[in-house]
């Protein structure tokens, strides 16, 4: 396909996005009149956010992998591949989709397809994929690991349980615009069969004097997101027989993530 006919199909891709985007707003609008109601009491039945985050799911996905398309199709012309522009577009591809597999995942039973995992390795590949994801400037964003020196193996969903790690670490990110340091920290408690995570950054802290509210779903204090990133991760972990908590830090926010271990 020339060069000019893939700019003018990527045009008209945006536009249909561009018009589903007015659509999506007006779904999340309404689900956000709909849970007004129950903010008195805070209990919003589970079955009617899991419905809301599938619409909206499908009605980003659709247009958006036709934009993604055409876009791999440009990035094959080396020239254009180095254009700022079209990297803007895979980046924002990148990181739509990212809310999309956390909309997916809340609106569906979660399945794990387990094998036995180097947790480590997992830990290592969300940091990377975070960095790359947002572009982060190793002069503002600093990361520093703390992982025992033996490997640790579990049996675990890969896929799934780096979506929930990089959900946690994108919270972090996005809470520290002036750049800072993230902690991470891992301890093997062999009395208890259990693995211990703690991811520690500088943020702004919580917005409220409540840390259950981040995992609310479609809770959120960010101008950006859709608030499903740290229920998400909730519900993969879980499902993993673990469990994830925050607490307020001196410098920001501590997550503490508790797997089982395996024998």
């Amino acid at each position: 396909m020339e060069e000019k006919t893939l700019i003018s199909e990527i045009e008209k891709s945006f536009e249909s996005f561009n018009s589903s985007i007015g659509d999506i707003q007006k779904s999340y609008g309404k689900l956000w009149q709909q849970l007004g109601a129950y903010q008195d009491t805070q209990i919003v039945p589970r079955e009617y956010l899991k419905e809301m985050a599938g619409n909206l799911a499908h009605e980003i996905r659709n247009p958006l992998g036709g934009i993604a398309n055409f876009a791999h199709l440009l990035s094959d012309n080396q020239e254009i591949m180095q254009s700022s522009s079209l990297q803007g577009i895979l980046q924002g591809i990148d990181r739509i989709d990212n809310i999309v597999e956390n909309l997916i995942v809340f609106s569906k039973p979660v399945v794990l397809q387990t094998m036995n995992c180097n947790f480590s390795e997992i830990i290592h590949r969300a940091i990377e994929n975070i960095k790359k994801e947002f572009k982060l400037d190793e002069n503002k964003y600093a990361f520093s690991l703390h992982l025992p020196m033996n490997e640790i193996f579990l049996t675990l969903d890969s896929h799934l349980m780096l979506q929930g790690l990089q959900n946690i670490l994108q919270n972090s990110v996005e809470f520290m615009p002036e750049g800072g340091e993230i902690k991470i920290a891992m301890v093997e408690k062999q009395q208890k069969n259990q693995i211990v995570l703690c991811i520690s950054d500088q943020g702004q802290g919580l917005a409220e004097d409540n840390e259950e509210k981040p995992f609310y779903p479609f809770y959120t204090t960010k101008t950006n997101g859709m608030g499903l990133g740290l229920p998400t991760s909730r519900l993969i972990l879980e499902k993993h027989g673990g469990k994830i908590h925050l607490k307020q830090n001196q410098h920001g926010i501590t997550v503490t993530v508790i797997l089982p271990g395996d024998r």
